[in-house]
Order: structure tokens, then C-alpha cells, then sequence
């Protein structure tokens, strides 16, 4: 990933663990500047997965090294750079999909579109 990046993704948390705890884990490698533990919008409660930002890429490297796979309330840690928040589709847009090796495109097909849909339909039960 990008060497630059301050930001790690810390996957396989354990779903009681809190920010304050995860921040005193991180703190021992560098400056952490924000802890943010995914929740889940319905129910409330931790997805399993945080997000860690330090002030340099040195320190968040030396976290990443140092804690990748190591224990932590009973859970190994699973380390990596944290990806580029893609916010440049709004939700359901559709993308067009690659069709071959010669890199021409062709847009999705629909579900009228498959032929094998269209010819069963009379004789599948769920179509009665």
C-alpha cells in the first residue's frame, strides 16, 4: 500500500474492545492521532474492525510491523495499511463491466437480458 499513509486497518478486534483499549495498545509505537471502531448502524455494536491514524507513517509502520498477528483480548491481529475511502460513485451507480482481453467495455445485463431466464421461465415452477 501506500508507504505515505498514517492510517492502518486493525481487523479481527475483539467485539467488547474500545477505543480507549486499542488506543493504549497503538500508543507504545508512536503518536496515535484518532481511533475509530466500526459499528454496526442497526444494532449498535463493534463490527470487529478499527481504524488507527498516527501522526507520521513511520510510527503507523512500526505499529503494523510490531503488532501484525500478536494477541490481543484473545484474538490475533490482523494488520494492514488502511485504503483510500472511495466516495466518488454515489450509492447504486452502476459501473461498467470489462468484457475481454482487449479491454472493450459492455454495460451490465439485466435480468431480462439472460436468455437462459427467459426460455425457462414457462416451464420453472417459481414463474407459475
Amino acid at each position: 500500500m501506500n508507504p505515505q499513509n498514517q492510517k492502518l486497518y486493525v481487523g479481527n478486534l475483539n467485539f467488547d474492545a474500545t477505543e480507549d483499549q486499542v488506543r493504549e495498545l497503538f500508543t507504545n509505537y508512536g503518536d496515535v492521532a484518532e481511533v475509530k471502531i466500526i459499528m454496526d448502524r442497526f444494532s449498535g455494536r463493534s463490527r470487529g474492525f478499527a481504524f488507527v491514524r498516527f501522526n507520521t507513517s513511520d510510527e503507523a509502520g512500526k505499529a503494523k510491523e510490531a503488532l501484525q498477528g500478536q494477541p490481543f483480548q484473545g484474538k490475533a491481529l490482523v494488520i494492514d495499511w488502511a485504503r483510500t475511502e472511495q466516495r466518488d460513485r454515489p450509492m447504486g451507480e452502476r459501473r461498467e463491466r470489462p468484457m475481454g482481453a482487449g479491454g472493450e467495455f459492455r454495460p451490465r445485463r439485466e435480468w431480462g437480458d439472460r436468455p437462459d431466464r427467459r426460455e425457462n421461465r414457462g416451464n420453472d415452477r417459481f414463474y407459475r
